[in-house]
């Protein structure tokens, strides 16, 4: 028996068991790309868990507070600058024409160029009011804004492994970056630099190595093509995933929120607890998605996918709860004595580890169906995050990081509630 061979025999058992029908060879196919990408990634998961884990022990929970605030600041700065990254899957996943989607990968990288210039010289100039804004030291904002460009080059590049459905590549991109994370910050520790810059040019340099290899890699998609067609249909897609966009980037403000009402090392713990939930949720939903949103995005029945996700959700309450519990009870063993574990707390943040991935998978699946979707996930993501700030703001002063734990329940579950209830949206696609 082939490795192939069984591998579909050991999917073909859960799936008709969940879905009651023959695993078919399309499916089949999905559930393949995936499995290389998934080796890829969590391999590489594993490396960043480690390089996190370590992060937290040897920098202790202040410094391990500021790079949590980085790695948060991050995600708001790289908004702008990877503003064309989710429509250019979208559409250059649903051409099946060769010769287009190279335009559509040409034409993507040029405006992501454009973006990423203009984004990085408008926050260097008002980094001062920015920092300040955001409460924070200029040295963290900067470097932020450093790892923001980083993140968006690297995410650009395996977003053309994934609409060229190269999974090999994208699985050794992957676990590229975790090793050269990885063994670049063991050699900055070693050598003295026992401080969060440490952590962060280890990110921002892997980032960035395994995106120049990979776009060499791709080099025959690049033709410096432009087409002001595609140019005007992906930042149209754009303009209407914006705000969902920034509100996603946004969710961060918990640990500014934390740091407000708190202290940096509450931060500390709040990722602490975040890492291997959250996180953890976050990397396995990634693996899935990263063929999912491709195939969902040529699929041309989006409602039989709906109903999939539907008969999955009871399953996956049942597996990942206890699993990330699991998670967080391993790591803060491998945290050491300076970081206090609470079951109750890992409770609640594995609950709302579940409720996240659904939230993913419902509002990926909107965001796949093109602008009207897009529309969609961005009414979604901007419910999230005003759930997020009005509940912590009410809970953080009262109890802490549980109250900053009860609230990312509520604020994946009421933007999940509400896009399951649109019946006209999903009876249109």
């Amino acid at each position: 028996m082939s490795l192939k061979d069984f591998a579909y025999r050991l999917l073909s058992t859960p799936y008709e068991l969940i879905f009651k029908e023959r695993l078919g060879h399309q499916t089949a196919e999905l559930f393949l790309s995936t499995s290389y990408a998934g080796i890829g990634t969590l391999f590489g998961a594993a490396l960043t868990f480690i390089f996190l884990i370590l992060g937290a022990r040897i920098l202790g929970p202040q410094e391990f507070g500021d790079l949590s605030l980085v790695m948060s600041i991050s995600l708001i700065a790289a908004i702008s600058m990877g503003l064309n990254l989710v429509a250019t899957v979208n559409y250059a996943s649903g051409t099946h024409n060769d010769s287009v989607r190279t335009t559509i990968i040409s034409t993507s990288s040029i405006e992501a160029l454009l973006l990423i210039t203009a984004s990085t010289a408008v926050f260097a100039l008002l980094s001062p009011q920015l920092s300040y804004l955001l409460g924070v030291s200029a040295a963290v904002f900067l470097f932020a804004v450093a790892y923001g460009v980083a993140v968006t080059c690297y995410t650009l590049a395996l977003n053309f492994l994934r609409v060229l459905f190269s999974m090999k590549a994208y699985a050794l991109s992957a676990a590229a970056q975790s090793v050269v994370c990885l063994a670049l910050f063991l050699a900055l520790v070693t050598n003295g630099m026992k401080s969060w810059q440490s952590a962060a040019y280890a990110l921002s340099v892997s980032n960035l190595a395994v995106s120049l290899i990979v776009i060499y890699y791709v080099r025959a998609h690049l033709t410096r093509q432009f087409d002001w067609y595609w140019a005007r249909k992906i930042m149209r897609y754009s303009v209407f995933a914006v705000p969902g966009l920034i509100a996603v980037a946004f969710m961060g403000l918990d640990r500014i929120l934390i740091n407000i009402f708190m202290t940096t090392a509450a931060v500390g713990l709040y990722n602490a607890y975040f890492l291997p939930s959250i996180t953890i949720a976050l990397t396995l939903w990634g693996i899935v998605n990263t063929t999912f949103f491709p195939y969902a995005s040529r699929s041309k029945d989006k409602l039989a996918l709906l109903l999939k996700i539907n008969k999955v959700i009871p399953y996956l309450a049942i597996v990942l709860v206890p699993l990330i519990v699991c998670a967080e009870v391993i790591a803060f063993v491998l945290y050491g004595h300076q970081y206090a574990f609470s079951l109750q707390l890992s409770f609640f943040f594995a609950l709302a580890a579940t409720v996240y991935v659904v939230f993913l998978s419902y509002t990926w699946l909107a965001a796949s169906v093109g602008a009207s979707g897009a529309k969609m996930s961005t009414v979604c993501n901007v419910l999230a995050l005003l759930v997020l700030i009005g509940l912590d703001v009410v809970l953080i002063p009262r109890i802490g990081i549980l109250g900053a734990a009860i609230t990312l329940i509520f604020s994946y579950l009421v933007p999940t509630v509400f896009l399951y209830s649109r019946k006209q949206f999903w009876a249109r696609i």
